[in-house]
């Protein structure tokens, strides 16, 4: 204690000494050195189709001055960081760098899956600043909205508008035998809002019906049309801001479409597939049909890669392309309902698949199928099969540097049930590659659950319930900016919306 107060005494000696006014300015001199930063922070304004909301970080107990500071901001998981844009101000005279890459506030891109340290210098002192993006650890799902003006018949399919970032929902209603297509797009006051009217275009024939957007977010929707010359043709409708009109005429072609698929490529192709239902008309009954829209004019013919009759398909778009896969009607080359799945790519198909079972399966899947494409183009499709004993869902994807297909998570799906026809399941890939499934459970009344699979671990988290109700046409996606959407029915016909956040 005495020698402090000893070194008080003197410090107070040499502040008389030189001068108070001295010694302030030289104070002063030190602190207006040292380098700051004053804000940081990665903002939506600066990220478009990356983040949702800003993320700000909170410098206010970071000790500046110190040579090393770590600053840290959380984010969902969902969101993609290897390129991302960050906002900050640092005191006047500061130069602020990435190893010797120079840093502008609001224009350098940097990858931030990994720890960044930001070296900051002015009059010759440098502090380093270590920015940590961490994964947020509470997101769950949250109901948001409830649409009960109409009921919906079949299953609503819900796609985020490439341009708002923002979910519409397209289904169709039943009402006094007034079958038509409907378009909600959720408003960001979480409201469910019509596209074009309360029903629009010709009555739909049975559920044949799917939707799509083109890539500057116009809608499209593609149904079997009762109204057309032949009754159940394919007619595709398009919104064009103000109605719904027909892209072409109404009626594709002469035949009656069911299991309908629709993709509306990058240079304004559409392609259709369906499963011709006439027994009379252009085509054969059960044949897969692709139909073109382009140069004004629509084509369709029988697909050459698969010809043999097919009892379902199921399509879906990918990253300029479009995918379907079939599953043939009874046995093709001694192979009982063998899938087949098909890629279009500048104008051409090739097969992924064709005309395969999983080795051991006996079970005939003629109905419990799915399709999805991931962001980076990778095409996920699920199937029932009894290979492990037990009838069983399993997820398989397509690795196009292999050329083959893999099973996701190495096994089938561990639901805590056993699958079957009527078995809801939806899944849907973010744009960092994790799989989220949802689906209704039979071991809990059908209620609606939600899993996802461990990128680190490559291991299925638990599932999590999202609502007592017994779930109808579940589907999930996720927008670019990382922000999760999963809608389902309930008993009445009535759509409800969850949100991750």
């Amino acid at each position: 204690m005495k020698k402090i107060y000893t070194y008080l005494l003197m410090l107070s000696a040499l502040w008389f000494a030189t001068g108070c006014s001295d010694n302030a300015n030289f104070l002063y001199q030190e602190a207006t050195d040292v380098p700051q930063l004053l804000s940081y922070g990665f903002f939506a304004e600066d990220n478009p189709d990356v983040l949702a909301k800003d993320y700000v970080a909170d410098l206010s107990a970071k000790g500046q001055g110190t040579s090393t500071i770590n600053v840290q901001i959380a984010m969902p998981s969902t969101v993609k960081r290897n390129r991302l844009v960050a906002r900050f101000t640092t005191t006047d005279g500061t130069s602020v760098k990435i190893a010797d890459e120079e840093q502008t506030s609001q224009q350098s891109v940097h990858d931030f899956t990994q720890p960044v340290d930001y070296i900051i210098t002015k009059s010759g002192r440098s502090v380093r600043f270590a920015v940590t993006v961490t994964k947020a650890m509470n997101q769950k799902w949250v109901e948001r909205a409830t649409f009960d003006q109409l009921t919906t018949y079949g299953a609503p399919i819900m796609l985020i508008n490439p341009v708002t970032n923002m979910p519409y929902v397209a289904f169709k209603i039943r009402s006094n035998s007034d079958n038509r297509p409907v378009v909600l797009k959720l408003s960001k006051d979480n409201k469910w809002e019509y596209v074009g009217g309360e029903g629009f275009g010709h009555k739909i024939s049975g559920s044949n019906f799917d939707f799509d957007f083109a890539t500057d977010g116009t809608p499209y929707v593609a149904y079997g049309d009762q109204e057309a010359k032949t009754s159940g043709a394919l007619s595709v409708q398009r919104f064009d801001g103000g109605s719904w009109s027909f892209v072409g005429n109404a009626g594709v072609f002469d035949g009656q479409s069911n299991y309908v698929s629709l993709a509306v490529l990058g240079d304004g192709e559409i392609v259709a597939t369906q499963i011709n239902a006439a027994r009379k008309g252009e085509f054969a009954r059960s044949k897969l049909v692709v139909s073109n829209y382009k140069d004004g004019a629509w084509k369709s013919q029988v697909s050459g890669l698969i010809s043999n009759d097919v009892y379902v398909s199921n399509g879906a778009k990918g990253v300029n392309t479009a995918y379907v896969m079939a599953i043939n009607r009874g046995k093709v080359n001694d192979v009982n309902y063998g899938q087949g799945v098909l890629k279009y790519e500048n104008g051409t198909w090739t097969a992924l698949k064709e005309n395969f079972i999983q080795p051991g399966n006996t079970l005939n899947n003629i109905a419990m199928d799915g399709m999805s494409v991931a962001p980076d183009d990778t095409p996920y499709i699920w199937t029932l099969d009894n290979v492990s004993g037990a009838d069983a869902m399993r997820v398989e994807y397509y690795d196009k540097s292999a050329a083959k297909w893999f099973t996701l998570g190495g096994n089938v799906l561990p639901l805590g049930f056993v699958p079957g026809r009527n078995t809801q399941l939806d899944l849907a890939v973010t744009t960092d590659g994790t799989p989220y499934l949802v689906y209704g459970n039979s071991a809990d009344q059908g209620y609606p659950y939600f899993m996802y699979l461990d990128q680190d671990t490559q291991q299925w988290s638990d599932p999590v319930k999202l609502a007592d109700f017994k779930a109808g046409s579940v589907s999930i996606v996720f927008s670019k900016t990382g922000v999760g959407y999963i809608t389902c029915t309930d008993p009445s016909g009535y759509l409800h919306t969850f949100i991750y956040e």
